[in-house]
């Protein structure tokens, strides 16, 4: 029964995060291990998730931003957030403020910022709305999965 109410309902957003696990994570962040996904109703944080996040030495608080899959790297100690942009979640300014306040009280050595859509449609679309894309993240579409993108900011002249 949930399998046939899972193919009627809408799922463009867990196969997002499906394909960002299963072809962007490996080519792209090398060494980042998933141990948050936020891909469904319930418990924020299921108990599968707890022992992950513990290991990492993190403490996600009730004010913490909830990225859609969080990443973290034991060998840099570093962490990655990801967000899947279907109808709203591009990583914007505030989520990399939580998140930079996050691994700072988690004594993490940085943090990196992935928005994932799509086709490029999607992204042209979404980005033509909103340009919220902040400087120094970068950006991923499922389409055209051979390319990761950086936002920079333009040279100073």
């Amino acid at each position: 029964m949930a399998q046939i109410a899972r193919g009627a309902a809408d799922t463009k957003h867990s196969d997002l995060i499906a394909a960002c696990r299963e072809y962007y994570i490996p080519q792209f962040l090398p060494g980042f291990k998933v141990i948050y996904v936020d891909d469904g109703d319930g418990d924020r944080i299921s108990d599968s998730q707890r022992p992950d996040l513990a290991a990492a030495g993190i403490t996600i608080t009730l004010g913490d931003s909830m990225p859609d899959v969080f990443l973290w790297n034991p060998i840099t100690n570093a962490l990655w957030v990801v967000e899947a942009a279907t109808s709203d979640g591009e990583v914007d300014l505030h989520k990399v403020e939580q998140m930079q306040a996050l691994a700072k009280r988690c004594r993490k050595s940085s943090i990196g910022f992935t928005t994932v859509y799509q086709t490029w449609k999607a992204a042209a679309s979404r980005q033509s709305r909103f340009k919220n894309l902040p400087v120094g993240t970068h950006l991923w579409i499922m389409e055209d999965p051979g390319k990761h993108f950086f936002a920079m900011a333009p040279r100073a002249t």
